[in-house]
């Protein structure tokens, strides 16, 4: 053996590189990986406590300027002006044609331009206040382009020498903090102050042009409940900014006499678009090469802008309609806006994954179709339902990794086949007495009869000779009692779940989730399980009864059951088989088991019937493992024909209008009252079960 022990070195140098290798990849995918998600969360927490913070600094702000003696003052000096100027009449024909004339180019032209069906008296307001006061501030007058720098109109009236008092310090307030205006509203809904001066200033909130905006809804919650303190509205289109969304932070003004106004700061999606961009430099950001973080809502739209439309509007929009997020229709809007925010859709899993509260990084697909590892979170805003998402796109993220792999496995593959050129040299004459072994063990499973050694081979041979040989018995023997082992469990596991299921787990594929294009759902609720129950005696034997008359039922139609909870039976049809008429199968299936159900109940002396509810629809199936096992069928189906077996009648068959079109012309159908005509029929059961 001293001789043969070289040999024995260079194995075990091949295997000892093989395996460094394989753990050199798998350390280094493994590491890559978590250094990559560490990184994609990292930045996600950032963004999300930059977005708090600055959210939580307006609204700290709108309530310091609210709770300020200043505001009352200024809110209630400014009401009363302005109950004097609403007080002048209507002898402002000159005002009107001169806003109307201004409002044209500024505001109507550039709305209808963008698609918006807007006309000049939704712009221009109709009281006397909002005239005069933007008649003398909100139109460009040749010494003053931009009303908000207009400290007095110089006309003499008592709301402009209260506006010279106040103007300045709070135009300087709006500056600082960027925000796209500061307004007083008084207690009635009149905005009787604002720094831009809009067409908005002036005008009534409750019935003006206005009336129903973001500005206006924030304010009508303030007023509606003073005590309530800081209201905080979402990013909404605004005629007044020419459909720039903006939102609005509302905190209430009060007085010795209770609520004198409401303070408004009027932000626009701009400033979270900074923040979470980095102001575009990527590099300072710490964003890998194709990372970004951007803010969606609840509603799955934008509300800050991507990375990817920053960098290129236009292949921006042609990813996003190629990837189905966005329609040509969409896309034409955009690009009349300049801006994606409340258009722009992002991809739906990622949008599940914020409400479902889930910050792992998961790998999913943006919204341009690109492959990204992804994490959400909430960005943790009182009254606001907004998400920060950060991703980053998968092969980016693989490159670095991908390179030092294909390193490391050159090399190695470089000194493996050196190695084995002269390993085979060194060995040909060494290893010659165990061939005849090393041939049994690639036979794979096939009998070449006992081991014959060499006459002259050693001992220690002849000795592996006989181990291996009672080995290769026991393997034999071990894997029949295993294939035994397997059928007994498979056995046992198709008693409880569809043959094609029981299969999958008995190969331990428990994780495997699909999405199957069309299956049927059926839901079943027995009535009268309820005061069977609560009799007392032979409850449990009639339910067992029922269930096993329904999974009998199901074999004979093609339906497997899903579920079973309290009083409602869950089954399906197509989703493990193939069936072309899975809706007829099922309708069938429900129609035989409501016959079942009542003779049961009949035979056991208690009044049992059952209620089905259908639908037709994508689903998903999966079995999913751990400590328990569990089956399942999830989707829009499961959800439907569940709420229709709850509230349809006792004793009917309901099915959905995707389910009545698959069924052939010969079943009996009603339309369901109070479903607009043709969500939901009813089945004749009679017809159902002939059919």
């Amino acid at each position: 053996m001293a001789t043969r022990l070289p040999a024995a070195v260079v194995a075990v140098a091949l295997v000892s590189l093989t395996i460094a290798t394989i753990v050199g990849v798998t350390t280094g995918r493994s590491l890559g990986k978590d250094l990559n998600d560490d990184q994609i969360v990292a930045i996600r927490s950032a963004a999300g406590f930059d977005v708090a913070v600055e959210m939580r600094g307006l609204q700290r702000m709108a309530s310091g300027l609210a709770l300020s003696d200043q505001a009352v003052i200024a809110v209630e000096e400014m009401s009363k002006a302005f109950a004097t100027l609403e007080q002048q009449g209507d002898d402002n024909i000159d005002d009107i044609e001169q806003l109307a004339a201004a409002y044209q180019e500024t505001y109507v032209e550039p709305l209808q331009a963008s698609g918006r069906a807007v006309n000049l008296r939704d712009i221009v307001p109709a009281n006397s206040g909002a005239i005069y006061i933007q008649s003398r501030y909100s139109v460009d007058t040749g010494v003053m382009e931009d009303p908000g720098s207009l400290d007095t109109a110089r006309d003499g009236s008592d709301w402009t020498a209260i506006h010279e008092v106040v103007h300045p310090v709070y135009r300087d307030v709006a500056d600082r903090l960027g925000l796209a205006d500061l307004y007083l509203v008084d207690p009635e809904g009149n905005v009787v102050y604002s720094v831009n001066k809009r067409p908005d200033v002036g005008t009534s909130l409750d019935l003006g042009p206005f009336s129903g905006s973001a500005l206006a809804n924030v304010v009508d919650q303030v007023r509606t409940n003073p005590n309530g303190g800081v209201v905080t509205g979402d990013l909404a289109e605004y005629d007044p900014t020419l459909l720039q969304p903006v939102g609005a932070v509302a905190a209430p003004i009060r007085g010795d006499n209770g609520l004198s106004g409401v303070l408004v700061l009027l932000y626009d999606a701009e400033r979270f678009t900074r923040l979470l961009t980095a102001d575009q430099e990527w590099d300072d950001g710490g964003f890998p090469p194709t990372g970004e973080s951007f803010l969606v809502g609840a509603d799955g739209l934008t509300r800050s802008e991507p990375r990817s439309f920053l960098e290129s509007p236009g292949e921006h929009l042609a990813a996003t309609v190629e990837a189905g997020q966005i329609t040509e229709e969409e896309a034409a809007l955009i690009r009349a806006s300049g801006t994606t925010l409340l258009v722009q859709r992002a991809e739906r899993s990622t949008v599940a994954a914020g409400v479902d509260g889930r910050t792992s990084v998961e790998q999913r697909v943006s919204m341009t179709g690109v492959n990204t590892f992804s994490s959400v979170q909430s960005a943790g805003i009182e009254g606001l339902d907004w998400f920060v998402v950060t991703e980053v796109a998968t092969e980016s993220a693989r490159g670095d990794l991908d390179e030092f792999v294909e390193l490391l496995v050159v090399g190695a593959a470089i000194f493996i086949i050196a190695l084995a050129f002269l390993a085979v040299a060194w060995a040909a004459t060494i290893v010659r007495p165990v061939r005849s072994i090393s041939e049994r063990l690639g036979s794979r499973g096939v009998d070449l009869g006992p081991v014959v050694l060499p006459t002259r081979s050693p001992i220690e041979f002849r000795r592996l000779a006989r181990s291996f040989e009672s080995m290769s018995d026991a393997l034999v023997n071990q894997h029949e009692e295993l294939a035994e082992a397997r059928e007994q469990r498979l056995q046992l596991l198709r008693t409880m779940l569809p043959d094609a299921v029981a299969e999958r787990v008995a190969d331990e594929q428990v994780q495997a989730l699909e999405e199957v294009p069309q299956a049927t759902v059926c839901v079943l609720t027995v009535g009268g399980l309820a005061q069977l129950l609560g009799n007392g005696g032979g409850g449990r034997e009639i339910i067992e009864a029922i269930h096993g008359e329904l999974d009998e039922l199901g074999r004979e139609f093609g339906v497997d059951r899903i579920k079973v909870v309290g009083d409602t039976y869950f089954a399906a049809c197509g989703h493990a088989r193939p069936y072309i008429d899975h809706a007829p199968r099922a309708v069938r299936f429900a129609a035989a088991a409501q016959q079942a159900i009542a003779a049961i109940g009949q035979d056991s002396g208690n009044d049992l019937y059952g209620t089905a509810g259908l639908h037709t629809g994508s689903v998903t199936v999966g079995v999913t493992g751990g400590d328990r096992l569990l089956y399942d069928v999830w989707g829009e189906p499961t959800t439907v024909a569940h709420y229709l077996a709850r509230s349809a009648e006792p004793r009917s068959l309901c099915v959905s209008s995707d389910t009545y079109d698959l069924l052939p012309d010969t079943y009996t159908a009603v339309e369901l009252p109070g479903t607009n005509g043709a969500d939901a029929w009813i089945i004749t059961i009679q017809e159902a079960a002939r059919s």
